[in-house]
């Protein structure tokens, strides 16, 4: 399957962050009848009102509010913590890498992590940590990718895509398949090697459920950003009126019309003995009032599209079920997500031990409820909860929700702390109890 989208991908990206056809004009159409030297008077005062990252933001920040609850057992340990302060040897931390690759899956549709390794045969997990020579991940553009295979499963088994030379500054292309690898230039192998873990070394992370044989799905995103490229014409098309239009012409009796030019600082002659006395005139104002209206249109649909309208952008007069309903809708499109985000760490995990030939249990859980609530609230609920007293194991998963809502920027360590001596209270109240009996 060969990437054939990369025309809407640029569109994506210019949208998303205000650069390319925005920023050099080229997305603004030539009207028909519009001279080159009117139309590039446009282009100088063209703006960009971006809707589109306030949008794909609103679907990945609330996601990310609170640190995700990971908890990992197994020998490479420390190994994956390293990792977690820096996945790509560059100083990306593991938050940072899967938020940014959140982004770029709900902006293109699907997102990419290639988790490469560094030699270190022999090497203990010691001198690994000391070296750095440890695997490592990075996000791929999906614009970079060439073609993609899959087996009948929908198992990729072979990945290409363009990578770039940072000495020659030239594209070479890399190929990973289930066996190996290879590094091509043009039709010539410049290097190659092979892993025995029968897997493609990277990680997809698709927007929405998908099916597993489409690796490039259309955008949930494209629309808003062909709506927003249409406000971005009309924008400079009502400028272009308000600069040409707005100010009103005196007219004025004379004789001499041709001492006055016309203007928006100067005045319209017309001959002395007609019957009117001197006013001021301007172009009607309906072309202006109707492009206004559409543009104003075009942003409330740009955010009923995105499913946030309670989110940003536009506040309307609705009962109290209808604004329900619409958090109901935009909360389970934010935990369906935040579900695919889960898996594909944990499959960046597993990838991650498998390069090391090591057993490594891993699970993470990231926030599935996007109510807006406050700590009392949320102390007051798990107060409730734990009233119901249905052990212990339930009353620790309460405790680990208090310390994310209650004190969300708690180091790791000291979460388990206080879990840990949550525990032993527990078990000495246990304990007590039976000696009483």
């Amino acid at each position: 399957m060969k990437n054939d989208r990369i025309e809407e991908y640029s569109l994506l990206n210019n949208a998303y962050y205000g650069d390319g056809g925005f920023l050099n004009g080229k997305y603004l159409v030539q009207h028909p009848r519009e001279s080159s030297e009117k139309y590039q008077q446009r282009l100088a005062l063209a703006y960009y009102l971006n809707y589109t990252s306030p949008c794909v933001n609103a679907h990945v920040d609330p996601i990310f509010k609170r640190d995700p609850q990971r908890e990992y057992s197994g020998a490479i340990t420390a190994l994956w913590e390293d990792f977690a302060k820096d996945t790509d040897l560059a100083g990306t931390d593991l938050n940072t890498l899967v938020k940014r690759w959140a982004v770029a899956a709900k902006l293109y549709g699907i997102g990419y992590v290639v988790c490469d390794n560094a030699p270190q045969p022999g090497s203990t997990i010691g001198e690994i940590l000391e070296s750095k020579k440890r695997p490592y991940a990075y996000l791929l553009d999906p614009d970079r990718v060439k073609e993609i295979k899959v087996d009948n499963n929908g198992k990729i088994i072979y990945f290409s895509f363009l990578e770039r030379d940072p000495k020659s500054k030239r594209d070479f292309v890399r190929i990973f398949t289930d066996k190996g690898w290879e590094l091509r230039d043009g039709d010539k192998i410049v290097s190659n090697g092979a892993y025995e873990f029968g897997r493609v070394p990277v990680v997809k992370l698709a927007s929405r459920e998908i099916s597993p044989f489409d690796m490039f799905p259309a955008s949930e995103f494209i629309s808003i950003a062909m709506t927003n490229r249409s406000i971005y014409n009309k924008c400079s098309w009502l400028d272009d009126i308000l600069r040409n239009q707005t100010f009103s012409i005196l007219t004025y009796p004379t004789a001499k019309p041709e001492s006055l030019d016309i203007g928006t600082d100067n005045a319209l002659a017309y001959p002395p003995d007609s019957r009117h006395i001197p006013s001021f005139i301007a172009p009607p104002a309906e072309c202006a009032t109707v492009l206004a209206n559409q543009i104003q249109m075009l942003q409330e649909e740009i955010y009923r599209m995105a499913v946030v309208v309670n989110v940003t952008g536009v506040r309307t007069q609705s009962s109290g079920v209808a604004k329900q309903w619409d958090f109901e809708q935009t909360n389970q499109l934010l935990s369906s997500f935040a579900g695919n985000i889960d898996v594909a760490e944990t499959e960046l995990a597993e990838l991650f031990a498998l390069w090391l030939g090591a057993e490594f249990d891993y699970q993470c859980n990231y926030p599935k409820d996007f109510s807006v609530s406050d700590v009392t609230t949320e102390l007051a609920n798990a107060e409730t909860a734990k009233a119901l007293d249905f052990g212990t194991t339930f009353n620790t998963e309460i405790l680990k929700r208090v310390i994310t809502s209650y004190l969300p920027d708690l180091k790791k360590d000291r979460v388990e702390q206080i879990v840990n001596e949550y525990s032993d209270l527990a078990d000495m109240s246990a304990l007590d109890a039976t000696e009483s009996d």
